[in-house]
């Protein structure tokens, strides 16, 4: 079975056209061949499609131009968080801890 973990298009200037994302199967769809269009693939499972985003192509490498995604907290996750940490400075006064 072949995978790939992503197909990038990009122009000759490394400007991203298109991303299709990973697949598996029997055969792999062949790549385009059309003037001024770049066509790389990725190995399967490279790339971390929840932290990461294809922003281009280095065009002398001829790899991903990749910019992490930040991580965004949601409300609950953040309450979790500050209430974590008010108990841990409580315990730290209340024991005489190294924070």
């Amino acid at each position: 079975m072949t995978q790939v973990g992503a197909r990038i298009f990009a122009n000759k200037d490394g400007q991203l056209l298109a991303t299709i994302g990973q697949y598996e199967g029997e055969s792999v769809i062949p790549k385009p061949h059309a003037e001024g269009v770049v066509c790389i693939d990725l190995d399967y499972n490279a790339y971390d499609w929840d932290t990461e985003e294809i922003i281009g192509v280095d065009m002398e490498t001829m790899t991903p131009i990749i910019k992490k995604l930040p991580i965004l907290e949601t409300d609950e996750q953040r309450r979790i968080r500050e209430l974590e940490d008010t108990l841990l400075l409580q315990a730290n006064s209340e024991n005489g801890g190294i924070l």
